[in-house]
This record gives structure tokens, C-alpha cells and sequence, in this order.
């Protein structure tokens, strides 16, 4: 027992000793208390009884020949988490024990298919290709996720997370092309896909060299006995079970099962299709009489637009991006929100949130709302949806659907200025809604701006956020085109836009790492003379909140609620427009509510 016991304890021992001493040096767990967390302790504790079920079972000279080949993939896997919650603080450190667990546990995989293989070389030698194959493209997966984890940080300087995952995979091949000629420079994509390539060969490589040197090999346990070949059982059914308990547990498939688990975001998103159509038969209007008067009525949703690169919302921005809003928020006719933010720094939650009666504030599942294309439709007005983007590969949920259920829906693949287009063939309405999601400012920047326009903007080449800057100015532009033709030719009544999220000029919009710019977007509202002679507390209520903090997620409440078509899922404590507005510093919240927005840097600025 000597020859078990005490290799096992000062294995475990000093390997503990290593790691602690190194995440010292991180400056995470600076103290002995910081060491005090239970996964850490398991950690410890998995390796120790690995360790006893390696000596007890297996012949010294075999774990002493295999040692590099079962060493590489732990190492891998605790040197990229020791240094992303060690050193690099990322959040969630609690969680590192969880990769010392599974570092423990896939120690002795190699051990255990070796085992496996020579059995096989025995007795199944057809299978050997198979098995072989197998193992290589496990070993693949095992090596390129924690690369993959490493690179989405330099990118991005943060960690991928639930919502980075939900992007992926909601995204269209639009957007992987966009995401490519912005991110990635024709270097770093000719080297991502040699890494690729490169790590897939090294996979099947490492494997095929670890089965050749052990042709031929002796027994590699340490007897033969019945007993023996019960504790070889137990030891496989203990690794195999264990090491699927644990890769369930950590990056990335934890986060695949916390997607797909009940309950959770992405879920919630999918039960807007299954539950919509019952939510709007219970939907009732507070006063039958009012409702959307005739004419029409606009809904911009803009894209990335960062109110910081407007010279309306911030007067000292270098450049005039914005001559025609600039010209007109002074006017009776217009109120701005100079506080606006969004509720999640990427499109698909945002607008989830923006277009139903969900929020942060009132703890509404998506399993229960209704959308304002449904509130329009009910009031009896024609909607109509002119779209930008891409159909969402997202199934069931989001943005896309909520579109659908308009009475026409327009997915176009050319500029934002095509919108007048796209206005013109739309069948008359004496009532009607019109839903507009222009391009607007998603990267690839330049690509959103025609050639022939981006001269005429007036964004000099110095300006160190040009591109950026063309695509605001540029949306100026066409909103004031949509706006003077509706008025002229669509009795246009209201009109209010607002973005989806802001813009970080070098991590661009993503839940990890979050910067307060990300949430921060334009807002304003526009009603006609007519409109407000017909509702005149409206216009007041709305000029008195122009510097009172807006989230997007409160669209739902504030256009039905400007619309005059109020239902039981309209609340005025979340209308911009409504007296009774009663969001402040004090309780104004994005990223699910996970931060105040009185925490804004900018705010001191």
C-alpha cells in the first residue's frame, strides 16, 4: 500500500502546491482565504483519488512511459483557465475548480484507451482505424476549445459567454462576412484557418504516436489477478463516467446546456412563437375609443448607433454627423431623449425586449407578452415591416419573428436610402404603422454607405472614427428623407426612432467585456401639429423627460403609449411620454439589470 498511498499523496500534494503558488502570482488569491472554495478543494480531491487508481492499477513503468502524452491535455486545459480567472480577472473564478477537476480526470484518459486499444489489437483488430479516429477527434475537440477561448479574449478582451454564443449561433453568413472583413485582417484569417488545420493534424498525430509506441507493449497492469481486472472496471466506468459528468460542467458545452436548459434566455426567446398568438387574445384596450388616429405612424430602429458620435446628443463631437437632426430638435415638433440607453448591448435580446412588453423593470417572461406589432395590428392598423437585415437563422424567436407578423414584411439587400423605394409600393392605408430596422452602423462599416455618398457627407479623412462617422451622418440623411416623404405623401403622424445598441470604437457591442458605450443610443420622438392639438398633454410630458434616463427596453410602452393604444400590457410608469414616467438614476438599469446606469463613467465626464 506504501507504493500506492504515499506516491499519491505527494503527487497530489506538490502538484497542489504548484498551482497555488502560481495563482498567488496571478494577484487573484492573494490570501489562504481566497483558497477556500469548494471546487477547488474537489479539484485537490480528484486528483488524489485519480492518482490512487492509476498506482493501485497500473504498472509503473507504463504511467511513467505515457506520462507526456496524458500530461498535454490537462496542462492545456488548467494553464488557459488559470490564467484566464488568475490573471487575466476575468469573472466567475469560482468556477477554475471545475477545470482542475476535469484536468484531473482526463490525466488518465490516455491510461484507460490504451488499455482499451490493446484489447482491441487483440481481439477487434478491424476496428483499430475506427477507434483511432475516434480518439483524434476527440483530442481535436479538446485542444481547439481552450484556443478558441483564448482567441475570442484577444479579440474581444472578455470572455465568451452565453450571449456571444447565442450570436454565433443566430448569425447568417452575412454576418460571418461582415464580422471577418472588420475583425479579421486577410493575415489573421489565412492564420486562424492554418491554426485550425495545423491543430486538427497535431490532434491525429499525438494520437496516432501515442498507440504506435505501445504495440506491442507488456500488460500495463501491475498483476493479473480477478482482482485486478475489478479495479481495471471500476477504473474505466469511474474516468469515463467521471469525464463526462465534467465536460458537461465547463466551457464551451456548459454553455451550450445553459442555452438549451429550461428557463433560460435563449429558451424564453424561443416560446415567443408558442406563445404570442394566445397572449394577444387576452389582450384588451384600456379605452376602447382611443387608439392610433388616422394617418401614419413610424417606427425607425436604428443599428449601432452610439449617441457619442452625435453631434445632437453631444454637442462637442468634432464632427457634424448629424446636420439635419441638429436642425430640427429645437423645433415644437421634436423631443430627444439625450439619455437614452439600451437594454442589452446586442440585437437579439435588445429588441426582444424593445419590441414586446417584457422588461427589465417589470420581470415579464417573453412566455408572457405581447409585441407592438400585435397592439398595432389589434388597434386595426396595417403594419408593414421594411427590413435591412437578414431573415435570422434564429428560429422561432427574436426580432424576426415579431416581423413576420406584420401584414407585410420587406427584407431588402441594399442601402438604407432604398427605404423610399420600398415606401412608395407599399398598398395604400388610411391607418397604418410603418416598423423601418435600417443597416444603419453595423460593421462592416463602409459597407453600409454608398460609394457615391461618402464625399458628400462632410466626414473629413483625419477624422480618426471616419467609417463610423459616415454610416451616422449618413442616417441622417436617410431619416430625413423618410421623414419629408411621409409627411408629404403618408399624412404622417409620429415618428420615433431609437437604436438596438450603441458602438465601442474597439470591442464594437458585446456582453463580455462591457463598456457603458455599447448601451449608448439615440432617441427622439416626432409628432405632427395636427397630432398634437388632438393629444396635447403629450408633447409636454415628452420635452420634460428629454434629459431623464431612457432604456430601450420601455419602447414597447412608450410608442404604444404615444400611439394612444393602451392595453392591459401597457404600464405609464414605463412612457417616455406619459406624466407618470418614473424611471430614474436611481433605478434605470441595462444588461438584464445586471448594471445601474448611474455607474456610467461618461456620466462624470
Amino acid at each position: 500500500m506504501k507504493k500506492v498511498i504515499l506516491p499519491s499523496l505527494a503527487w497530489t500534494a506538490g502538484l497542489s502546491l504548484l498551482i497555488a503558488l502560481i495563482l498567488h502570482l496571478g494577484g487573484d488569491f492573494p490570501d489562504l482565504r481566497s483558497y477556500v472554495q469548494p471546487r477547488l478543494g474537489v479539484g485537490v480531491l480528484v486528483f488524489l483519488i485519480v492518482s490512487l487508481g492509476l498506482f493501485s492499477v497500473f504498472d509503473k513503468a507504463f504511467l511513467k512511459k505515457f506520462f507526456p502524452w496524458a500530461a498535454v491535455l490537462p496542462i492545456l486545459w488548467m494553464a488557459t483557465f488559470t490564467w484566464a480567472y488568475g490573471f487575466a480577472s476575468l469573472p466567475e473564478k469560482k468556477h477554475l475548480g471545475d477545470y482542475y477537476v476535469l484536468g484531473g480526470v482526463a490525466f488518465g484518459l490516455p491510461y484507460v484507451y490504451l488499455t482499451i486499444t490493446e484489447k482491441i489489437n487483440q481481439r477487434l483488430p478491424k476496428l483499430r482505424f475506427l477507434w483511432e479516429l475516434i480518439a483524434g477527434l476527440f483530442a481535436f475537440f479538446m485542444t481547439i476549445c481552450p484556443f478558441i477561448y483564448i482567441g475570442y479574449y484577444i479579440l474581444f478582451g472578455g470572455e465568451m459567454d452565453m450571449f456571444a454564443m447565442m450570436a454565433v449561433r443566430s448569425t447568417h453568413m452575412k454576418e460571418i462576412h461582415d464580422f471577418l472583413a472588420t475583425m479579421g485582417s486577410p493575415v489573421r484569417i489565412i492564420g486562424a484557418v492554418f491554426a485550425f488545420l495545423f491543430v486538427l493534424a497535431v490532434s491525429f498525430t499525438f494520437v496516432h504516436s501515442m498507440v504506435k509506441a505501445a504495440r506491442g507493449m507488456k500488460s500495463p497492469l501491475r498483476g493479473t489477478s480477478k482482482g485486478y481486472l475489478i479495479g481495471l472496471g471500476v477504473l474505466f466506468v469511474l474516468f469515463f463516467g467521471g469525464f463526462y459528468r465534467q465536460i458537461i460542467h465547463v466551457f464551451p458545452i456548459t454553455i451550450v446546456r445553459t442555452m438549451d436548459s429550461k428557463g433560460s434566455e435563449f429558451q424564453l426567446l424561443q416560446k415567443l412563437t408558442d406563445n404570442l398568438d394566445k397572449n394577444v387574445k387576452k389582450m384588451t384596450f384600456v379605452d376602447p375609443g382611443a387608439g392610433i388616429t388616422e394617418g401614419t405612424h413610424i417606427v425607425i430602429i436604428g443599428e449601432s448607433a452610439n449617441r457619442d458620435h452625435m453631434k445632437v446628443f453631444n454637442p462637442s463631437y468634432p464632427e457634424n454627423t448629424t446636420p439635419w437632426l441638429s436642425f430640427v430638435a429645437n423645433t415644437p415638433d421634436f423631443a430627444l431623449g439625450y439619455m437614452a440607453y439600451s437594454n442589452f448591448p446586442n440585437t437579439l435580446m435588445s429588441l426582444s425586449y424593445a419590441m414586446t412588453s417584457a422588461n427589465q423593470y417589470n420581470d415579464k417572461s417573453f412566455a408572457d407578452v405581447v409585441s407592438m406589432v400585435d397592439v398595432a395590428k389589434a388597434a386595426g392598423y396595417r403594419t408593414d415591416w421594411i427590413s435591412f437585415h437578414n431573415r435570422s437563422s434564429l428560429s422561432s424567436a427574436g426580432v424576426t419573428m415579431i416581423a413576420e407578423r406584420s401584414d407585410g414584411s420587406y427584407w431588402e439587400k441594399n442601402y438604407d436610402g432604398y427605404t423610399l423605394e420600398v415606401l412608395k409600393k407599399l398598398p395604400p392605408a388610411k391607418k397604418r404603422v410603418i416598423f423601418i430596422n435600417i443597416d444603419g452602423s453595423h460593421y462592416t462599416y463602409l459597407a453600409r454607405v454608398p460609394i457615391d455618398k461618402r464625399d458628400e457627407l462632410g466626414i473629413p479623412s483625419s477624422d480618426p472614427y471616419h467609417d463610423y462617422d459616415l454610416t451616422i451622418a449618413y442616417d441622417d440623411e436617410v431619416i430625413r428623407d423618410i421623414f419629408e416623404y411621409a409627411k408629404k405623401n403618408l399624412n404622417l403622424q409620429t415618428m420615433v426612432y431609437f437604436s438596438d445598441h450603441g458602438e465601442n470604437m474597439e470591442h464594437y457591442h458585446t456582453a463580455s467585456p462591457f463598456y457603458y458605450d455599447m448601451v449608448h443610443i439615440p432617441f427622439f420622438v416626432y409628432l405632427s401639429p395636427s397630432y398634437q392639438a388632438a393629444h396635447p398633454g403629450l408633447m409636454p410630458a415628452l420635452k420634460s423627460h428629454e434629459h431623464q434616463v431612457f432604456t430601450n427596453d420601455l419602447a414597447f410602452d412608450t410608442v404604444t403609449g404615444i400611439w394612444d393604444a393602451k392595453t392591459n400590457y401597457y404600464n405609464p410608469e414605463y412612457d417616455f411620454s406619459s406624466p407618470k414616467y418614473s424611471l430614474n438614476m436611481d433605478n434605470a438599469r441595462t444588461m438584464e439589470g445586471k448594471h445601474k446606469i448611474s455607474d456610467d463613467s461618461f456620466l462624470k465626464k
